[in-house]
């Protein structure tokens, strides 16, 4: 395995002018048409996801050693963009060591002495050395990000108007000018980065493990869908006069860039069909019910019908309820007060938002298996 110096390559300072210059570059490589037809957020949007960077989260609690031949080979794992490692801080220590990347850890080997306390003080120097350095990295890459936004708007303004006061110029000559092509829309295509699902072992019965999608992928899933949600609330033809399997699919269109996987509607799950499945290496990681309000009763009957889904590998499920009643508050407020009515209810958790409501459920035949419910609720106005 190839090694190299941690965080030890060329500076993030002269890195991030050549992300600048490619941004700007790849803006003027589009063709004038596309500039001046595109839609300005969503081409702004994607160049932001494109370029942008993913932190690293090094997991220092699950650190693992082997031996073998003598040497003693460190095991750190950690999530992120692994081009990071290679980036020289500012500031930073006059301090090196060479690494290698295995299965999506940092790994370094040391000599295997008999002194086990020379061996764990050396890796603590370099782990406190990697974690030292990465923090000064950590605030550059930070203030990289927030800039991207507004330079990216700015160059592609910048570009457009120097389109648009050029075609204006020819178009004052006063002779018409010849078309490449008739006129059309330019789509904005999905950025090229995905988030992969982490997976964490779940322990069933001591005695099996089974992959269980990770509390930060649930809250960035809900996340994407209560985003979509308030768009439906924002921008009323979006929703309008549309039905349950209408709404789902735009739901399923904002998830399926952002994974490696595949979501999919309509996906036989156990005992039943249900509306959004998210599937990770042909194992169920994320089920969710869409549902129209109407009534109490109804949403009881949503909840059994999405626990009837389930196995013990699906923990985290949400259900996503359209309200097209006139006021939304008081069905908000049935919701927090009678929810716990179910037969199935263990606890509440802590909102999200007022809109966004968190419980803690069990399935019909274990009491133990608890099921971790997330009700989202959107207003739809007919």
């Amino acid at each position: 395995m190839q090694s190299f110096k941690i965080f030890y390559g060329i500076s993030f300072f002269e890195h991030e002018r050549t992300k600048y210059d490619q941004i700007y570059n790849e803006i003027r490589s589009r063709t004038d048409e596309y500039i001046l037809q595109v839609d300005e957020d969503k081409y702004i949007e994607y160049l932001v996801e494109k370029y942008r960077y993913e932190l690293l989260t090094f997991y220092f609690d699950k650190e693992s050693i082997e031996e073998n031949n003598n040497t003693i080979t460190y095991y750190l794992p950690f999530d992120g963009d692994k081009e990071l490692l290679e980036f020289r801080p500012n500031p930073c220590r006059m301090w090196t060591r060479r690494i290698f990347l295995k299965n999506n850890c940092v790994c370094f080997n040391i000599d295997y002495t008999t002194d086990s306390r020379q061996m764990y003080n050396e890796i603590e120097k370099v782990k406190n050395n990697i974690q030292n350095q990465y923090n000064n990295l950590e605030k550059e890459v930070n203030d990289y990000n927030s800039s991207l936004r507004p330079r990216i708007t700015t160059y592609f303004k910048s570009y457009k108007e120097r389109i648009i006061e050029k075609n204006n110029t020819i178009a004052s000559i006063g002779i018409p000018l010849r078309r490449k092509n008739d006129a059309q829309t330019y789509a904005v295509s999905t950025p090229e980065k995905k988030k992969i699902l982490h997976l964490e072992p779940k322990v069933i019965e001591n005695t099996m493990l089974e992959p269980t999608v990770s509390q930060e992928d649930y809250n960035f899933i809900l996340k994407l869908i209560y985003d979509g949600g308030k768009v439906f609330e924002r921008l009323p033809s979006t929703s309008s006069n549309k039905d349950e399997e209408t709404l789902r699919d735009h739901l399923i269109f904002i998830l399926t860039p952002h994974f490696e996987g595949s979501v999919t509607g309509e996906t036989f799950n156990k005992s039943g069909k249900t509306d959004i499945l998210l599937r990770y290496k042909n194992t169920n990681v994320f089920v969710a019910e869409c549902k129209f309000w109407r009534g109490i009763k109804s949403y009881y009957a949503a909840i059994d019908q999405l626990l009837s889904y389930l196995t013990w590998r699906d923990s985290k499920t949400a259900l996503i309820l359209f309200v097209d009643n006139k006021e939304i508050n008081p069905v908000i407020e049935q919701i927090n007060n009678k929810t716990e009515n179910h037969e199935n209810f263990i606890r509440k958790n802590k909102p999200t938002s007022e809109s966004w409501l968190n419980y803690t459920f069990h399935l019909n035949d274990d009491k133990s298996r608890e099921i971790k419910l997330a009700v989202l609720i959107f207003h739809i106005k007919k």
